[in-house]
């Protein structure tokens, strides 16, 4: 049974998932790290999920969106070290910002959860930032700045001092209270749509606001903002390859619209789901290597 959210304080959920983790930022090694929420824990410590449930049933379908409900309605998961990943500041930042996404690959029985690191791209969306829903054509669609190859300047190293690459894998490591699959899933994809849809810029800070009200409307407008951009992106999309289609002249036939435009593949399966564009990558923490799914 779930237990109440006011059992459970940030500073020890901090230090559970620092001490399960050695005290090491899982990605770089570097010491003193902070720990990282997969699911914000201003929205876990509310406990009002209705935007959020609503908006993962109308896109991901309910068997998958009652699958991640069950993690982050439960605080024992959520307010846990199920829920946190050592992370050095910078790349904590990062992750606090939708600049990386996690990719869940595969669980591997006694090793852990083999996970695929992938830089995202900053939209110039921003938030409350127009755009009408009429607003379907190509111009439209470039101006959210997704295809001019330009992914940023973040740089991040591993232990071994290779820099850190989309594609490139990471084993988080097998544990009682080792981070949840499913709060990994649900993050993978929503932390993707906030990069295009420019909620990445609402702001989310680490630390606490005295007023918990104010917090939560933080994060509720992120929420918003990735649902907002969300259908419009897919409004977008569709009317893209209706167009590419009608440009075609009759003398030469109609051939299928190409080009569709994705923000990243399907969640990762627990068992051989996921491709790594970065080729076998040593885990530098001891592990073994994570090979192709």
């Amino acid at each position: 049974m779930p237990i109440s959210s006011t059992s459970v304080t940030r500073s020890g959920f901090s230090n559970k998932v620092k001490d399960r983790d050695g005290h090491l930022c899982v990605f770089s090694g570097v010491s003193d790290p902070q720990a990282a929420h997969i699911f914000p824990f201003a929205l876990s410590k509310s406990g009002e999920w209705g935007h959020l449930n609503a908006m993962l049933t109308a896109f991901w379908g309910s068997d998958k969106s009652m699958a991640w409900r069950r993690a982050f309605e439960d605080a024992g998961i959520t307010q846990s070290a199920k829920n946190g990943i050592s992370m050095n500041h910078q790349i904590h930042f990062w992750f606090d910002n939708a600049r990386l996404a996690l990719k869940p690959l595969r669980e591997i029985p006694g090793e852990g959860i083999i996970v695929q690191w992938h830089w995202l791209k900053r939209s110039i969306l921003k938030p409350l930032m127009g755009i009408s829903p009429n607003q379907y054509s190509r111009e439209s669609w470039l101006y959210t700045g997704l295809t001019d190859g330009s992914w940023g300047d973040n740089l991040a190293h591993r232990p071994s001092g290779v820099a850190i690459r989309t594609g490139q894998t990471f084993l988080l490591r097998s544990h009682e209270e080792m981070p949840s699959w499913d709060l990994l899933e649900m993050q993978w994809n929503l932390l993707r749509v906030a990069a295009i849809c420019g909620a990445a810029d609402v702001t989310d800070d680490y630390y606490d606001y005295d007023n918990p009200r104010e917090y939560d409307e933080v994060v509720a407008a992120r929420l918003h903002h990735t649902a907002v951009g969300q259908a419009v992106i897919a409004g977008q999309g569709s009317m893209l390859a209706k167009e590419e289609t009608e440009e075609e002249t009759p003398a030469k036939g109609k051939e299928e619209a190409k080009g569709e435009v994705t923000a990243g593949g399907a969640g990762g399966e627990k068992e051989g789901g996921g491709d790594n564009h970065g080729g076998d990558v040593d885990d530098d923490m001891g592990g073994p290597k994570a090979r192709r799914g």
